[in-house]
């Protein structure tokens, strides 16, 4: 049974592979099994055999990608304050960057996918903690708005043009999100 999970696991290394290569150089909707299944030197049945389509590969390869950034960055921060805003921030802008820099032809068709991801790895992340601080005032609404304008900063970061840096943005969502007489 062992010989067999440490085949699988090299198979699924190698359909990996395959598909973040052709990522580098295609779009996720021109890449085919076919491609998949030659660059990994599998044939098709292997590949079914571990994934239904290149969406399900893809959503596997990003599992955890967005809960494991965050981590990274929030491991010494435990408060809400505004270092907790920037690493947060960090984590979100590093994950959509490497995305764009390893699928450059088809990073903008993915983000809707990864927003969702994210989304709840951020939640998931604001509702520990509030909750291990006991911050009863802090409504489900609240955090999925931080969640939001955390992700949507980043993107506009990656994305979109901005004249303002990257720490002018971190300061106007921390104000933001921050400041309890803030209005929107």
């Amino acid at each position: 049974m062992k010989v067999q999970n440490i085949r699988m696991t090299a198979t699924k290394k190698l359909i990996e592979e395959a598909f973040t290569d052709l990522l580098r150089k295609k779009g996720i909707e021109k890449i085919t099994i076919k491609n998949i299944t030659e660059r990994a030197k599998i044939n098709r049945a292997t590949f079914y055999a571990h994934y239904e389509d290149k969406y399900q590969l893809f959503d596997e390869m990003i599992k955890g990608a967005a809960t494991e950034l965050i981590n990274v960055h929030t491991k010494e921060e435990n408060i809400w304050n505004q270092k907790q805003v920037t690493c947060l921030t960090q984590a979100v802008f590093e994950y959509l960057n490497q995305v764009k820099m390893s699928c450059p032809y088809s990073y903008q068709n993915l983000f809707p996918l990864l927003r969702m991801k994210m989304l709840n790895a951020l939640k998931t992340h604001l509702e520990s903690l509030f909750n291990s601080n006991n911050i009863s005032e802090i409504k489900e609404f609240n955090i999925l708005m931080y969640s939001r304008i955390i992700y949507d900063a980043a993107e506009v970061l990656v994305v979109e043009k901005t004249n303002l840096t990257y720490t002018e943005v971190i300061e106007e969502i921390s104000e933001i999100i921050l400041d309890n007489n803030q209005s929107f």
